[in-house]
């Protein structure tokens, strides 16, 4: 009997032991599945909020006003963007987080998670280079940027890498000049004034502006194709130095009429001038790059190659595609640039014929403008209409583009229209419609089709 309950005893122990036992695995069980769903959930909630830090700090980056010349807050955010995004990327580093990606559901989720901290931080690491305005830190800056922007091609900066590096890459003297759009001419309007800016990385140092007498300035020779469309005194004079839209030309000449030495040109309509640092943001600064209300020229060979990858540079270039370019200069009055409504309105038929509508309607006083419309490398012109009737086109070329031009009266109020009939080369680039920079902005139409060809 003592062996028996022995035995018994020893059951009722081990009986006991094994309940002990199987709660522990139970609650051990419990745990581990709760962590294991805990802890990643813990992980993802930590990268979000991080992210949204960065987010946050990046949003109010690109809607400062302090942008040119950059003030101290745009340091402050990029820095919070930063700490923000090398707080995500901890999270999301490690064994866990690599384990997390890995799996079915979760795996997708986790790995653009890891993405997106990877290009916040590229994108802080990019803007701070760039901050620190330093040449040779610039190629690594734009390394950062391109990454960012491969995952993150939403992002406003993002799609404008090439012009904040040259932004950040200008050293030097720059004669500023001030534009007025009351007389129209390629690049914005007749020059006003000269004032000049010392841009260093401790900042920008800004000389007043000053009015400037035309007397005859130096003559010199910018090729035969420029003589001959503008005449062979143009470069000498401020009211006929910037007929052609390519803007190396007239900063050439407004640096030779200044008289001092400079290390490049920025030109912008006064207006644009006042309100610069209080542009709203980012967004704001791109469009009047865009709309050509800002151009800068360089002396130096390696900032010039930089700014020529942007809009900033002003360039014509004989780049082959899809070409309307339509550029209007006062010619004679009292100007009527700054009360003028334009319509480009240009269809893309390579197969069939291409059609470029130009439409100008005055304001409140007569004028005369001369009139160009810049068309494709290789293009020839089939026909061309004035108000719907038959006209004859002065043909030229600049930079490989025909031009096609004519004097045209408006009286106040008057509505023109030039038509041009084409026949341009196929090709698979987009088609480009430059902007000239004038007080009011230009409507554009573009449509991809082809033309009856019957």
């Amino acid at each position: 009997m003592r062996v028996r309950w022995a035995r018994v005893g020893w059951a009722r122990v081990a009986w006991k032991r094994k309940g002990w036992l199987r709660t522990a695995v139970a609650a051990s069980a419990l745990t581990a599945t709760t962590l294991g769903v805990a802890w990643p959930v813990y992980l993802g909630v930590s990268a979000a909020r991080h992210l949204s830090d960065a987010r946050d700090a990046f949003r109010e980056l690109a809607g400062s006003t302090r942008l040119i010349p950059p003030g101290p807050e745009i340091a402050a955010r990029i820095g919070e963007a930063r700490a923000g995004a090398e707080a995500a990327m901890r999270y999301t580093s490690g064994r866990d987080w690599a384990l997390l990606a890995r799996l079915p559901f979760a795996g997708e989720p986790a790995r653009t998670v890891r993405d997106y901290a990877r290009a916040a931080l590229d994108l802080a690491t990019g803007l701070e280079l760039l901050l620190r305005q330093n040449r040779a830190e610039i190629p690594r800056a734009v390394t950062h940027l391109q990454a960012a922007r491969a995952v993150l091609p939403q992002v406003t900066a993002l799609r404008r890498v090439d012009t904040l590096a040259a932004l950040a890459g200008l050293r030097g003297r720059f004669l500023v000049a001030v534009q007025s759009p009351d007389r129209a001419r390629a690049t914005g309007g007749v020059v006003r004034g000269f004032g000049v800016v010392t841009i260093a990385p401790t900042g920008w140092t800004v000389e007043p502006v000053r009015r400037v007498p035309d007397p005859p300035g130096p003559l010199f020779d910018l090729g035969p194709g420029y003589a001959a469309r503008y005449g062979a005194d143009a470069t000498r004079s401020l009211a006929a130095s910037n007929r052609s839209p390519h803007f190396p030309y007239a900063a050439r000449i407004w640096a030779a009429l200044h008289g001092q030495p400079v290390d490049g040109v920025i030109g912008a309509d006064a207006a644009t001038l006042a309100r610069l640092s209080g542009l709203a943001g980012l967004p704001g600064l791109m469009k009047v790059i865009d709309q050509g209300h800002i151009r800068i020229w360089s002396a130096d060979p390696e900032e010039q190659r930089l700014l020529e990858r942007t809009p900033l540079a002003g360039v014509l270039t004989p780049a082959p595609g899809p070409f309307a370019h339509l550029v209007v200069n006062d010619a004679g009055g009292e100007g009527i640039g700054r009360n003028l409504d334009r319509t480009v309105e240009y269809q893309v038929s390579p197969e069939c014929g291409s059609t470029v509508s130009a439409t100008l309607r005055n304001g409140d006083r007569d004028g005369k403008v001369w009139v160009s419309v810049f068309t494709a490398v290789g293009s020839r012109l089939e026909k061309a209409y004035l108000d719907g009737k038959v006209a004859e086109l002065k043909q030229e070329t600049e930079h490989g583009h025909p031009v096609f031009s004519t004097t045209l009266d408006l009286a106040a109020g008057e509505t023109r229209t030039l038509e041009l009939r084409l026949v341009e080369p196929v090709s698979p680039a987009a088609p480009v419609v430059p902007e000239q920079p004038m007080a009011k902005p230009q409507r554009t139409v573009v449509t991809a089709g082809e033309r009856n060809c019957s």
